[in-house]
């Protein structure tokens, strides 16, 4: 059923629109959190993979509340990228910053699960999109991996992405502009003359 999730994803960090012939991306990496936020590196942006194409259940957020909950690719054919972005124009377009997102490839052939499977998943599902006060656990998703998100290096960014990729551009100047201790002279010192 749910084969992959990602949690709280900021709209701000995807690329929505790419040069021609680039639908845009959602990106992300698969039980490695990006250890700061802002731009990638080459290597976690290499080590990342697309999620743009998946079929699902959705949910929108502004401010962390739950404003929308929709499907992608089930009744539909639009696969979630799709549906998130034609979100970005209609009557929702001003009511969400964030998502979570549930689902599997396109072309998986989940296995057959279990009726107690299922309800562990809809329960995890309805915890992680409610964020209900007094649930001391967060359900459970059997074998299904989350995912979190990594920003595209040309996508806008939220105010924490746009503040992480300031304080690089400042750690690079800075290095480029701080002069360079000289290096020690080995040797001896010179002995001091003596007055007679």
């Amino acid at each position: 059923m749910i084969t992959h999730y990602g949690l709280f994803w900021s709209s701000a960090d995807v690329l929505w629109a790419g040069k021609k012939g680039d639908a845009g991306h959602l990106r992300g990496r698969e039980r490695v959190q990006l250890e700061r936020r802002g731009r990638p590196t080459k290597e976690e942006y290499d080590n990342s993979s697309e999620y743009s194409n998946w079929i699902g259940v959705y949910c929108l957020y502004r401010d962390s509340r739950l404003v929308y909950v929709g499907e992608a690719g089930l009744g539909n054919e639009a696969n979630l990228f799709q549906r998130l972005k034609q979100h970005r124009t209609d009557h929702l377009a001003e009511w969400w910053d964030e998502f979570s997102w549930f689902g599997c490839p396109p072309t998986s052939k989940t296995s057959k699960i279990t009726v107690g499977d299922a309800f562990a998943q809809l329960e995890a599902v309805l915890i992680a999109v409610t964020n209900p006060g007094f649930n001391k656990q967060s359900g459970t998703f059997r074998d299904a991996i989350q995912v979190f998100q990594v920003p595209h290096k040309n996508a806008e960014g939220d105010i924490v992405t746009k503040l992480g990729r300031l304080m690089a551009k400042l750690e690079e100047i800075e290095t480029k502009v701080t002069p360079r201790p000289e290096p020690k002279k080995r040797g001896r010192k010179p002995k001091a003359a003596i007055d007679e």
